[in-house]
């Protein structure tokens, strides 16, 4: 951005998402992937979550972010001062891509459906477009006779949290 330029923060904040997505693509290897970037100019920071198709490591998310910031040096976004970080997206956040259920079959999960149905199970498998999960019996927990599974849309999903188990 030229310096007396006004570009609304929206404006200046997708500009900067979309070049990252570009930048990121020209560095990751094909099972790594973003999954968002959020800016935050109030606060100063610039947060790429990134994933893979397996294990994620470290040196990955410290590459992209050495790669990301020789980038964004050498481009004028303006003076608007920001702190980068490339990240996994943790447990706390919900699963944004189909593509990240994949690596969680046979671990449980929360989904809170759009029509704010919530669910509890096992995920199963991965169809085109959507999750098959072995829902979870509130007295028999996966041991039923006859378990009861779900078939659920992608599109249908509000969030979708693997849940974190420490037995």
């Amino acid at each position: 951005m030229k310096k007396g330029d006004q570009k609304s923060p929206f404006l200046f904040s997708m500009q900067i998402v979309d070049q990252i997505k570009e930048w990121s693509l020209e560095v990751l290897e094909p099972s790594v992937f973003v999954v968002d970037i959020e800016f935050k100019p109030g606060g100063g920071k610039l947060l790429v979550l990134i994933d893979s198709d397996g294990p994620l490591t470290i040196e990955q998310c410290r590459s992209l972010n050495r790669q990301l910031s020789n980038k964004l040096d050498e481009t004028d976004y303006g003076d608007t001062p920001y702190i980068l970080e490339v990240s996994s997206p943790g447990i706390d956040r919900p699963l944004k891509l189909l593509r990240q259920y994949g690596k969680h079959v046979g671990r449980e999960f929360r989904v809170v459906l759009k029509a704010k149905t919530e669910l509890l199970g096992k995920l199963i498998e991965l169809k085109e477009g959507a999750i098959s999960l072995q829902l979870k019996d509130k007295k028999k927990a996966y041991q039923a006779k006859e378990p009861t599974f779900k078939d659920i849309n992608f599109d249908e999903i509000e969030e979708a949290f693997v849940m974190v188990s420490f037995n």
